[in-house]
């Protein structure tokens, strides 16, 4: 099916970023698509946005590997071949240190940050090779790159999201596919000026900047940037 509006897929759509990324693509008139665990989160979502938004939402698991297929496989159907990629969808565990990580905290951040990076890049790379061309973004961490003491499982699990994204690039360039990964620092975010009531905030990576940033990048003028990690660390 053809579509007059480019199209991105954004993933973790309700969340914190989520949602301003999804604003930033509406805002700039695309079509958005994204998925959800809990229907009254994209209910809320719906209530921000105006209305006659090209918002699309659907449930999805992703870490389950026949959601994924199937979450991205309605959307071919109903729209076509999606532009852009900008998957948000992950977890955060402060941890300790390695010797003291359970195995369950372990696997959970795996799941949660590499495993789903994995499903849905695959799926949406297999289906932007039938076009060919189409760009990813995902989004890593700061400390994927410095890997500060007590905070492995999940600093690692987004080492491979980095790893993931560069494999991609390489892959993709005979499909004009490109693929970049986003890497902030503290993220200005409600649950994170909870956790740390005393930070400075100004020093932070507002979350709108992310946003527009993507955007930007997603501009069809912009062909040839791949394999790149983005550092977005604020002023820390």
């Amino acid at each position: 099916m053809m579509h007059l509006r480019k199209t991105v897929v954004v993933t973790g759509g309700t969340g914190a970023l989520g949602q301003h990324v999804v604003g930033a693509y509406l805002d700039a008139g695309w079509q958005v698509w994204i998925n959800y665990r809990q229907e009254e989160r994209f209910q809320r979502l719906l209530q921000r946005v105006d209305s006659r938004a090209p918002l699309r939402g659907l449930p999805a698991d992703l870490t389950d590997e026949g959601q994924v297929d199937r979450f991205f496989e309605r959307i071919h159907e109903e729209t076509g071949l999606f532009d852009v990629l900008v998957h948000l969808a992950g977890g955060f565990w402060m941890g300790g240190t390695i010797a003291d990580t359970p195995l369950d905290r372990w696997e959970a951040m795996m799941r949660l940050n590499l495993l789903t990076t994995f499903l849905c890049t695959r799926k949406a790379f297999s289906l932007m090779k039938q076009r060919p061309g189409g760009k990813i973004f995902t989004v890593a961490s700061r400390t994927a790159l410095d890997l500060p003491a007590g905070m492995g499982a999940y600093s690692i699990s987004k080492a491979g999201v980095i790893a993931l994204t560069r494999t991609l690039a390489e892959e993709g360039k005979p499909y004009h596919i490109c693929a970049n990964t986003i890497l902030p620092g503290v993220i200005d975010t409600p649950a994170n000026r909870e956790a740390m009531p005393d930070a400075d905030v100004t020093r932070w990576v507002p979350p709108q900047e992310i946003a527009r940033l993507l955007v930007q990048l997603s501009h069809s003028g912009i062909q040839n940037m791949s394999g790149t990690a983005i550092k977005m660390y604020g002023k820390l």
